[in-house]
C-alpha cells in the first residue's frame, strides 16, 4: 500500500491485504503483535493505522457514502482487538459492539442459539465486515469469532458510532439493522435449505436491449416464486458491469460470486452462502460482482461451479443476465431449463431480438419450448403493438406487461418491491403471470 501526495491530500493506492493490515496496526501499537493488540479511542493514532481503517470503512457498503471527515472520526473511535490463532472472541447482544471488521488474518464466525446449536458459520478475510444477527425478543444468539490465523479485529460500539457521526448515526444504524435482519434470514434459510431437494431448475432472464426492465421483472418474479417456496428461490445477478437486483430489493450486498472466488477454494461453498442476502419475501439475492473491475473474474468455469453448488440448496434458481452474452451468460443459458427473453415494443429492439433468437436457435441449438418471450411496455405510447412484434419475431408472446408509469421506481424508493406495495399494478400482474409461465415450463408449481 502506497501513500501518494496529490495537492495536499494523501490517497492510499493499492489492494488491501493481510500483510499491509498488520504493518499498519503494528505501527499503531508500537510494533506489538496481534496477541497484545488492545486499544481504545484515547490511544495514539499513527497516520498509517488511521489510513488503514479509513480504507476499510470506504470499502464497506454501509460506510462508503460517508464523508472523509466522518470516516476519520469513526477510525479514531475504533477499538483494536488482537485475536491469536485458535483463540475465540465472544460477542452477544449485551456486549455493546455493533460494528466488527477484520483488519488482518483469517477468522471464522459462528452464530449459536443460546440452547447450543450452531446455526451459521462464515469465514472472513481482511477488510470484511462481520455481520451480527438482529436482536430478537424471542431468540438469543451468541456470535463467536475464532482465529484461524493470528488476526486483528476493529470494533465500534453504539456510543462510538453516535460520537463520530452525530445525527448521521441513525442512517448507519438503520443499515446495520438491515444487515442484521438479512443475517437472521440467512440463519433461517440455512435450516430450510438443508432439507431442500437437489437439482433445482435454472431460469435465465435476458434482453438484447438495455433498459428493457429485465431486473425489475426478475426481482418481482423471483419474489412471487418465493411466496410459494420461501428461502428456496435464489436470484443470481449477472447483469454486468452494474447489477441492481440487491438495490431494487432494498438489500445491502456485502459480497459476491467474484469475491467468493478470491478466497480459499475449499471454502467456496460456504463463502457463496455468506454472500446471499435474503429479502423479506423469502427470495435470496446473490450478486455476480460488486465492482466493475471484478467483471473479468466472471468466467464460464466459475459460473458453472456456482451453478453446480447452488442448485442443491434451492427449489428454483433465477438468473438476471441483463444484456450480456459473455462467457458467464452463455454458461447459464446452456443449462437453463427456461430462457425468458424480455422484448420492449421498440423498432431498434426488433433487430436485436431477432439476432439473439437466431443465436439461441441456430448456434446454441436451444429448443423452442425452452424459450419464453415477454413483451414489456416501457413507454406510454410504443411504436409497435403486440401483434406487430409477434409478426416481426415470428413468435407469440408468453406474457405482455403494460406501461406502469413510475410505480416500480416509486416502490424501490420506498424500500420495497412493486409486487408487494401494489399487487394490482401492471408490473405486479405481469410478474405473477410470468411466475406461472415459468412454473409450468420447469414443472415447479405455484
Amino acid at each position: 500500500m502506497q501513500g501518494i501526495d496529490l495537492g495536499g491530500r494523501w490517497y492510499i493506492i493499492g489492494v488491501l491485504c493481510a500483510r499491509e493490515a498488520q504493518e499498519g496496526l503494528d505501527s499503531r501499537e508500537g510494533g506489538s503483535g496481534p496477541s497484545s493488540s488492545s486499544g481504545g479511542p484515547g490511544e495514539d493514532q499513527a497516520p498509517s493505522a488511521l489510513q488503514l481503517r479509513v480504507r476499510i470503512l470506504q470499502m464497506s457498503p454501509v460506510f462508503t457514502t460517508l464523508s472523509d471527515g466522518e470516516h476519520r472520526a469513526l477510525a479514531r473511535n475504533m477499538r483494536v482487538v488482537g485475536l491469536p490463532a485458535r483463540d475465540t472472541f465472544n460477542l452477544s447482544a449485551q456486549s455493546g459492539d455493533v460494528v466488527v471488521f477484520v483488519a488482518s488474518g483469517v477468522v471464522e464466525q459462528s452464530i449459536a442459539h443460546s440452547s447450543g446449536p450452531v446455526v451459521l458459520v462464515r469465514r472472513h478475510l481482511p477488510g470484511d465486515l462481520v455481520v451480527l444477527p438482529a436482536t430478537r425478543t424471542d431468540d438469543k444468539y451468541t456470535t463467536r469469532i475464532y482465529g484461524l490465523a493470528d488476526s486483528v479485529l476493529l470494533t465500534l460500539d453504539r456510543d462510538g458510532l453516535v460520537e463520530s457521526l452525530g445525527a448521521d448515526a441513525d442512517g448507519v444504524a438503520h443499515a446495520l439493522d438491515k444487515l442484521g435482519e438479512q443475517q437472521s434470514a440467512a440463519m433461517d434459510a440455512s435450516q430450510v435449505q438443508t432439507a431442500s431437494r437437489a437439482g433445482a431448475p435454472i431460469v435465465a432472464l435476458f434482453s438484447a436491449k438495455g433498459g428493457s426492465g429485465v431486473t425489475t421483472l426478475a426481482v418481482n418474479t423471483a419474489a412471487v416464486l418465493a411466496q410459494k417456496h420461501p428461502r428456496q428461490v435464489l436470484l443470481i445477478d449477472l447483469s454486468a458491469p452494474f447489477g441492481h437486483a440487491a438495490l431494487f430489493s432494498d438489500l445491502v450486498a456485502t459480497g459476491s460470486i467474484a469475491s467468493a472466488a478470491k478466497g480459499d477454494p475449499s471454502d467456496f461453498e460456504n463463502a457463496l452462502r455468506g454472500h446471499i442476502t435474503y429479502h423479506r419475501s423469502g427470495m435470496g439475492v446473490l450478486p455476480g460482482t460488486l465492482r466493475p473491475e471484478e467483471v473479468d473474474l466472471m468466467t464460464g468455469d466459475l459460473t458453472g461451479r456456482v451453478l453446480d453448488v447452488v442448485v442443491h440448496w434451492q427449489r428454483v434458481v433465477v438468473v438476471d443476465l441483463g444484456t450480456s452474452l459473455g462467457e458467464a451468460a452463455l454458461a447459464v443459458i446452456e443449462r437453463a431449463e427456461c430462457l425468458v427473453i424480455v422484448v420492449p415494443p421498440e423498432i431498434a429492439a426488433m433487430t436485436d431480438a431477432r439476432r439473439a433468437l437466431a443465436v439461441f436457435r441456430d448456434i446454441m441449438n436451444l429448443p423452442d419450448n425452452r424459450i419464453e418471450l415477454v413483451l414489456n411496455q416501457r413507454v406510454p405510447h410504443p411504436p409497435l403493438d403486440r401483434a406487430a412484434v409477434e409478426s416481426i419475431l415470428g413468435r407469440k408472446m408468453s406474457v405482455s406487461v403494460g406501461f406502469d408509469d413510475s410505480r416500480p421506481e416509486d416502490a424501490t424508493l420506498a424500500g420495497g418491491l412493486v409486487w408487494q406495495r401494489d399487487p394490482s399494478s401492471l408490473v405486479s400482474r405481469g410478474s405473477i403471470e410470468l411466475a406461472k409461465v415459468i412454473s409450468a415450463s420447469v414443472k415447479l408449481g405455484v
